[in-house]
């Protein structure tokens, strides 16, 4: 069977959601293994087991350029990729993604059935980059009409943040949402920080020491995890809540989670004083966060920075100066159908100032949305499906949070026109300002970069909405709002042709069964009594196995019942799960049930008894019912057949008995006399003895012998036609008007190779009589 396809539509036409496993260690590309941890709660609740399908996701694995963590005011622009201060030096297998078949389960560790096709790792960050991959159990659904909304639990870090739906025929929406919004990588979360208002602060990079932090958190991506994430816990207006990292975790390289650069497609941290946190990266890179701490002003000093608000110019002065040191937004990942990259979090903007309003959560960036894989014949119904970025936390008296990037939608379905609306847009960077402190002009967040949607060929779909998210706007007095500096996430790509063999289509993953017929007794009698058929039913080389298969004879023809099986042949581990056989004397006989993998088949012989069935063709059908993998009930089924009128391969013909009448003939050659029945003759007399025969009956007379012995008290003619040549035979049969011998071939005495033999016994003559064949053979005799 083909990696990537398992047993379409096991588990039936009801909605069952995804359990989710964090991954253990490694598992190697070509090993069959894979380790798994504790179930997560707030997902499905089934445990893995044998026959199972599962997702195998790698979510981080990206590999950084840290260097550039400072304790000084240095500008190290080598963080990410080492030039930009964002980005990647490698993917590595980040997004990788395949489905595998568990055939065994030994406490924590999975055999599959087929080797991975890449490798997967899970490692705590250190001096290198943190990796993470979770195993989802997908169940295999046949058809499903949703009736409520669909959501994977949020990613923490371990697992969830990707959805996937996996059925062998339809999945109606029915009006209903599957929604990843903001559950993938998640945004910075606020803290208090300290404050070096005309330090010149532009650190890409640092580590956390709360106060004394130069800078505020990045977000969360392909290359790791910050000490602090957006959470729903407030305390004095900051919503940071730890990563749930593991003591040995550095979540990032170096521990450098705070401040402005961009790890892989995460958004940077507002640097210190005050800037705005960047936007993460889904397909569009993220924006960039805005300017540090400054104060509203009408005059120019000669060192402030230059707004303006529609017609107005005004001022941004003193402070920490106004410097472009908001954090960059989060790499853009250019779209693969072999990645499933869920949007990249947004960075926390920088805060060091208790808020105005402590019960309101501020500061922290968006979580990206996250992925949603459905694979299925068709997407039926309107609906939504969505994997938003979240909009980031506005600031209070500080700097605004970067939004969160859109995820991805990939559909891998049969052609056709999807009516569902899809998004996969990025968050908006927040405000700062009003309404919470007037006059302070503070970092706004960059927006999230759109996301994408890739569907299979033949696919498109009425709406996608891949747009990133606009920039914060900074608003220090009525009236007066800029995006001072932030700048919007960019677009993602939408409708990109998916093409991944490592998913393949449904349709090349079902059952694909061929029935055949033939008999091994295509010609029969009258009189005869047993007919034997043999069916063959095959499953295609590469499908998921056919289940409940039972195989059938439809109608045996008139005068036919079934009498026994004689031999039942199962091939390439094909199996029986119910052993009995049809009961003698049923005209539609069925033989239960078998299981017939990809590649298998089973091949069954079978006696049918006649009772003087009348002459003619008989043509016979066949078929195998077996469950149908998109049934829209539990026990739904398909039927594979096999067209008695292609082929008559199995047509048995029953025919009539050759029956061959005799006529015999003589005339006395001396005397020329006419043929007659009754002749004289005397002594030394010849007469020609002629036998007239015809086939009458329904079938050729094959190997028919006639035997004619020496009249008594005569001497047959061994040279009555030529030397040697005692026989004739003609193709006209004689009648009582001819005084000659008639016209034909002349065959020799001798036994030897032509029909005729002719001897002191008498003549003998062997043919093939076919049905109306008819003629005459003679020889003659001297009277003694």
């Amino acid at each position: 069977m083909a990696a990537g396809c398992s047993d379409p539509g096991r588990d039936g036409p009801a909605f069952i959601a995804n359990s989710y496993f964090p991954g253990v260690a490694s598992a190697s590309a070509q090993g069959r293994t894979v380790t798994i941890g504790t179930l997560r709660s707030g997902g499905g609740t089934t445990a893995i087991a044998p026959g199972d399908q599962i997702f195998l996701i790698q979510m981080q694995d990206a590999d950084i350029n840290a260097a550039g963590g400072n304790l000084t005011n240095s500008n190290v622009t080598t963080y990410g990729d080492g030039s930009t201060g964002r980005g990647y030096t490698a993917l590595n297998n980040a997004g990788r993604y395949e489905f595998a078949v568990v055939t065994a389960v030994n406490g924590t560790t999975l055999t599959l059935r087929d080797p991975l096709q890449y490798s997967y790792r899970t490692e705590p960050a250190g001096t290198t980059a943190r990796r993470s991959f979770q195993v989802i159990r997908v169940p295999q659904l046949s058809s499903v009409t949703l009736t409520s909304s669909v959501a994977p639990p949020v990613w923490n870090g371990e697992t969830g943040g990707v959805l996937v739906l996996d059925a062998a025929g339809t999945i109606n929406l029915n009006g209903q949402t599957i929604s990843a919004d903001a559950a993938g990588f998640r945004g910075g979360g606020s803290f208090l920080g300290g404050s070096l208002t005309g330090q010149g602060v532009s650190d890409y990079a640092n580590t956390y020491v709360t106060t004394n932090s130069r800078g505020a958190m990045k977000g969360e991506g392909v290359a790791g995890t910050p000490t602090l994430v957006r959470g729903a816990t407030v305390s004095n207006g900051y919503s940071g809540v730890s990563a749930g990292l593991a003591a040995s975790d550095l979540g990032y390289p170096n521990a450098f989670v705070v401040a402005r650069g961009a790890p892989g497609n995460a958004g940077g941290g507002g640097t210190q004083h005050n800037a705005g946190g960047g936007g993460g990266g889904g397909v569009g890179m993220g924006g960039k966060g805005g300017y540090s701490y400054g104060t509203y002003s009408t005059s120019n000093s000669g060192s402030c920075r230059v707004l303006t608000s529609g017609g107005t110019t005004y001022y941004s002065c003193g402070g920490d100066g106004s410097r472009d040191v908001g954090g960059l937004g989060g790499v853009g990942i250019t779209p693969d159908a072999t990645r499933l990259i869920v949007g990249g979090g947004g960075g926390a903007g920088d805060s060091n100032n208790s808020s105005d309003n402590p019960g309101t959560a501020q500061n922290s960036g968006g979580t990206g949305g996250g992925a949603v894989f459905i694979r299925a014949q068709a997407l039926t119904g309107t609906g939504l499906i969505s994997a938003n970025g979240q909009d980031a936390q506005s600031a209070g008296r500080d700097a605004a949070g970067g939004g969160g990037a859109g995820g991805v939608i990939a559909l891998a379905l049969g052609a056709g026109t999807v009516n569902a609306s899809l998004q996969v847009r990025g968050g908006a960077g927040a405000n700062s300002g009003l309404p919470l402190r007037g006059g302070e002009t503070q970092g706004t967040g960059g927006g999230g970069g759109g996301g994408a949607v890739l569907l299979a060929t033949g696919v498109s779909v009425s709406s996608a909405n891949v747009t990133g998210g606009g920039a914060g706007v900074n608003t220090p007095n009525t009236g007066i709002s800029n995006t001072y500096g932030s700048q919007a996430g960019d677009g993602g790509k939408g409708q990109l042709v998916y093409d991944n063999a490592q998913a393949p289509l449904p349709g090349q993953c079902v059952p694909l069964l061929t029935v055949e017929k033939k008999t091994s007794t295509p010609t029969r009698f009258v009189n005869s009594t047993v007919a034997t058929y043999t069916l063959t039913v095959r499953n295609a080389a590469g499908r998921s196995a056919a289940q409940n298969v039972t195989v059938r004879d439809p109608a045996l023809p008139p005068a036919f019942a079934y009498g026994s099986t004689s031999a039942v042949d199962l091939l390439n581990g094909a199996t029986r799960t119910v052993t009995t056989n049809p009961a003698p004397g049923q005209t539609s006989p069925s033989w239960p049930t078998f299981v017939l993998p990809g590649g298998s088949s089973v091949t069954l012989t079978f006696d049918a008894t006649l009772t003087s069935p009348a002459p003619g063709t008989y043509q016979n059908a066949a078929d195998a019912l077996y469950l149908d993998p998109a049934r829209t009930t539990t026990t739904g089924t398909l039927t594979a057949t096999y067209d008695s009128a292609s082929s008559a391969a199995e047509d048995i013909t029953v025919y009539t008995l050759p029956q061959v009448n005799l006529e015999k003939w003589v005339r006395n050659v001396t005397r020329t006399g006419a043929f007659q029945k009754v002749s004289s003759g005397y002594p030394g007399d010849v007469v020609e003895y002629c036998i007239n025969f015809v086939n009458v009956g329904g079938y050729a007379a094959n190997g028919f012998t006639l035997v004619d012995s020496t009249p008594a008290n005569t001497t047959i003619q061994l040279g009555a036609y030529g030397a040697g040549q005692g026989v004739r035979l003609s193709p006209t049969p004689v009648t009582g008007t001819s005084t000659q011998s008639p016209t034909g071939t002349n065959l020799t005495s001798a036994a030897d190779t032509d029909a005729g033999t002719l001897d002191g016994t008498g003549l003998r003559y062997v043919t093939n009589l076919a049905v109306g064949a008819n003629g005459s053979v003679c020889f003659q005799a001297k009277i003694n």
